[in-house]
């Protein structure tokens, strides 16, 4: 692994401060629909993406950063739904740009938390795991990043047996995939609809750039399983990915990026 030198790290904060500051501003945009009809809501936070997904019980995929609850509910009420109205949050992951507000935001919200068993680990001492960096950048960032976040406690945990989402009015499976993490998770919806975390990095700079355009994540626990992930979620028919970072992007770039070949759907 690459490791900085010790004068780098004056570097590193300001390349993440940067970073932050092309996120600063909290924004929501409508990017798609479930085959219910149910609203796909992108709301784009400082360092992350969470989707609201506007079912007959309003889902929510991640949270973002601690401090994070203002800037999120912000964007809730923009789209017409209150955290009170939420009856599922589910995180991809346990990373403090990603499950962070857990703690806090759960205190707006009756709806039950949903998370993978393999980060339990995380969320219980408020802290990532280990970060394995995938390129130079992300031994920069690695220094700069925010690590940790207030612990919490899930209601739910999802593992080897998947989490039914028809409680909450949506078709589909939310289920472990440890490869980002050791207990990563995917939302999988009948129409084929991925909701993937960090599994696929959208663009440059967390998304700031060519946010549409698939690539490697700056951190995976195991690479080699990860797009082992990917390869299984395009066997199992998924045609449009949601991604913690930048997105969303199609079944047909990801092939591409990844150089994968054609996959048929499973049936």
């Amino acid at each position: 692994m690459l490791e900085p030198s010790a004068p780098s790290r004056v570097t590193a904060i300001a390349l993440a401060l940067s970073l932050a500051a092309l996120g600063c501003t909290t924004t929501t945009s409508r990017v798609g629909k479930t085959a219910e009809g149910a609203e796909v809501v992108q709301i784009t936070l400082p360092l992350s993406n969470a989707f609201l997904i506007r079912s007959s019980t309003p889902v929510l995929v991640d949270v973002g950063s601690d401090g994070d609850a203002d800037a999120l509910e912000k964007g809730l009420r923009a789209n017409g739904t209150r955290a009170s109205d939420l009856g599922l949050v589910l995180l991809t992951h346990g990373h403090a740009d990603h499950a962070g507000d857990a703690a806090s935001f759960m205190k707006r919200t009756k709806a039950k938390l949903a998370l993978g068993r393999g980060d339990l680990a995380m969320a219980r001492s408020g802290h990532n795991d280990d970060l394995v960096p995938m390129n130079f950048l992300a031994c920069f960032l690695q220094l700069a990043l925010p690590q940790s976040y207030p612990p919490f406690e899930p209601d739910l945990v999802v593992d080897d047996g998947p989490l039914d989402l028809s409680p909450w009015g949506l078709r589909g499976t939310a289920f472990e995939m440890p490869g980002h993490t050791g207990g990563s998770v995917v939302v999988l919806l009948d129409d084929h609809s991925a909701f993937v975390g960090d599994q696929i990095l959208g663009g440059y700079f967390g998304g700031a750039i060519a946010p549409h355009d698939p690539g490697l994540h700056y951190f995976h626990a195991d690479a080699e399983q990860n797009l082992a992930n990917i390869e299984r979620l395009l066997e199992m028919g998924a045609e449009r990915f949601y991604l913690g970072h930048g997105g969303p992007v199609s079944r047909a770039d990801v092939m591409k990026a990844f150089d994968l070949p054609g996959t048929p759907h499973a049936i």
